[in-house]
């Protein structure tokens, strides 16, 4: 914040006005809630403002600060003082000004701390011209009395460097993921043998895409007739639900699944391996839970149809043996661990 009220005053804030301001998390929208009070000589406003992200009320309190320390620096010249603050986050709203003394506190709460100053850290930041102020903002009624300042032209820059219709649009993006798990697998060869998937995909923030390539493990059956020594591997495009909260989300997927099933016959005179044809339907229900920002884990029960499976058989003269048929119906419990980016949610 302090850096940016530097870039919109143009050079460093020596602290010529006295800033108390307390914020909270809510779960409802709006998510964050700043109660700001700025005080010179002797006098001071306290404005109420929200918003869904904390970077915009960092740049609109840096405005409002920039603007009552040039003021004052204009009242000491002689000068023209500047109009009023233009704010154009797009999703701050300003509830009412109140002029109160410094001494009275700044929300119904708890008041902040008066004799702790801002602390400063070490940050380089350019020095800009003070922007020209534009036209008064128009006002429109917003929720709960409260008025939503919205203003033309271009949007100032976050405490990013970015502009908030820039930001906007990257939130529009989606964003990705990259998810490695595994588990038991039963059905596609012989017995229960152990699946492996590297996922990818994007996402939405209600739905995703994903990706999947999967390999399972070699498993061998023994039959009178002979062995069989089998594995998989399978690639699948997935589309997917995001029910549930940011922290804990119920992922329910369903998509097609096409791949191999490679067979080699053992202590068979003459036999030869051969892959087989795999295309399936896959459906699953998981849960996921957020263990870092970016990072989740999460668990997912998987069943599988087959349209097409393989088969494998020894053929004799006069005579034709099963030695393993991939079942229509086979089952996954697949444990994984997942990394995304730029999620919109």
């Amino acid at each position: 914040m302090l850096a940016a009220i530097d870039r919109r005053l143009g050079r460093r804030f020596v602290d010529e006005v006295r800033v108390d301001a307390r914020v909270t998390a809510h779960a409802e929208a709006p998510r964050f809630r700043l109660a700001l009070q700025i005080s010179a000589q002797g006098r001071g406003q306290v404005r109420t403002l929200t918003s869904q992200r904390c970077a915009a009320l960092v740049d609109a309190t840096a405005l409002l600060v920039a603007t009552a320390a040039t003021r004052r620096e204009a009242k000491g010249s002689g000068a023209a003082p500047p109009a009023d603050p233009q704010i154009d986050e797009g999703e701050v709203e300003m509830g009412e000004t109140t002029a109160v003394s410094p001494a009275e506190p700044t929300t119904e709460a708890s008041p902040v701390d008066a004799a702790e100053p801002l602390r400063r850290e070490s940050v380089q930041s350019s020095r800009e011209t003070p922007p020209t102020p534009d036209p008064p903002p128009a006002a429109t009624p917003g929720l709960d009395g409260e008025v939503e300042m919205r203003v033309p032209g271009p949007a100032p820059a976050d405490d990013s460097g970015q502009s908030a219709t820039t930001s906007g649009r990257m939130r529009r993006r989606p964003g990705g993921l990259m998810r490695i798990q595994g588990g038991p697998e039963l059905g596609a060869v012989p017995g229960v043998t152990a699946a492996v998937a590297l996922v990818g995909g994007l996402l939405w923030r209600r739905a995703r895409l994903e990706f999947r390539g999967m390999f399972l493990a070699p498993r061998r059956t023994d039959r009178p007739e002979g062995s069989l020594r089998a594995f998989g591997a399978m690639g699948a495009v997935l589309g997917c639900g995001r029910p549930g909260t940011k922290r804990v989300e119920i992922p329910l997927c369903g998509g097609l699944e096409l791949g191999g099933v490679r067979g080699v016959a053992q202590d068979v005179a003459g036999a030869r391996g051969m892959t087989g044809l795999w295309l399936a339907v896959v459906a699953s229900a998981g849960v996921a839970v957020v263990v870092h920002p970016r990072v989740r884990l999460g668990v997912a029960l998987e069943g599988v149809g087959g349209i097409f499976v393989p088969g494998f058989v020894v053929v004799a003269p006069g005579s034709r043996v099963s030695l393993f048929d991939s079942s229509l119906i086979s089952g996954r419990l697949l444990v994984g661990v997942e990394l995304r980016f730029r999620d919109p949610r």
